[in-house]
């Protein structure tokens, strides 16, 4: 056989078991309970399913969260965008079984984080900035990517004197990827109780909104006599 053929192939051979490698180390989810909810972003193919399920976990997370009882998503991105910018979101006492699985999954996309933090030059995350709704808050955090100056702190106060967030689905997939699952990355998963978080959502869940509260009966006073004033009475004679 010719040599020119015999490197040509064992060059392809390197580079097909490089490629196995490569997607080998990216980790799949083994379930999607959201696959039936509404679709989110389109950005690849190959990750918006994933991107959807971490949305829609992510939000189940903070309506549990921030709105127990009125599981009003509307009051819970509220609540969540206001402690996330001040740093006081507890991740750890928050996230289900299936956040953390969609965390592993997410963990292993290389491209989308830079160290402990999201990758803000990442194609999803220009894809997601392209077509944040808000044109104000757009021009914002392209400003800030420009000139590598986006942080959680100077995007913050725009943020939150913005309420698009609650209807945009691509700066809700943002939020949920810069504000919750980048925290996962520096959390130490030993200290972290998912059969307690499950309970606390499960419980929640059992709530029947319908049931009427059960009617008291009223402490009621006994009546007071009428009494004859007696005129004379604090007067000295």
């Amino acid at each position: 056989m010719n040599t020119r053929i015999l490197k040509t192939v064992f060059v392809f051979f390197i580079v097909l078991n490089f490629s196995c490698k490569q997607n080998n180390s990216e980790a799949t989810l083994a379930e999607y309970k959201y696959a039936d909810q509404p679709e989110t972003i389109s950005c690849d193919p190959e990750n918006d399913k994933l991107m959807k399920e971490a949305l829609y976990s992510f939000e189940n997370d903070i309506i549990n969260q921030y709105d127990p009882n009125g599981k009003n998503k509307l009051r819970a991105y509220r609540s969540f965008v206001n402690n996330a910018v001040a740093n006081r979101v507890d991740v750890a006492n928050m996230m289900s079984k299936q956040t953390k699985a969609v965390f592993d999954v997410l963990k292993t996309k290389t491209e989308l984080w830079d160290g402990a933090t999201l990758n803000y030059n990442s194609d999803l995350v220009k894809c997601l900035s392209n077509n944040i709704q808000d044109q104000n808050l757009k021009t914002t955090f392209n400003a800030l990517v420009s000139t590598n100056s986006m942080t959680q702190q100077l995007f913050g106060p725009a943020l939150r004197s913005n309420t698009s967030y609650t209807r945009d689905t691509y700066l809700q997939t943002f939020l949920a990827l810069d504000y919750y699952y980048a925290k996962m990355l520096a959390l130490d998963f030993t200290q972290v109780d998912l059969e307690a978080n499950e309970a606390k959502q499960q419980a929640n869940s059992k709530i029947d909104f319908n049931k009427r509260p059960t009617a008291q009966p009223l402490n009621r006073q006994p009546a007071v006599k009428n009494q004859k004033v007696d005129d004379h009475a604090g007067h000295n004679h």
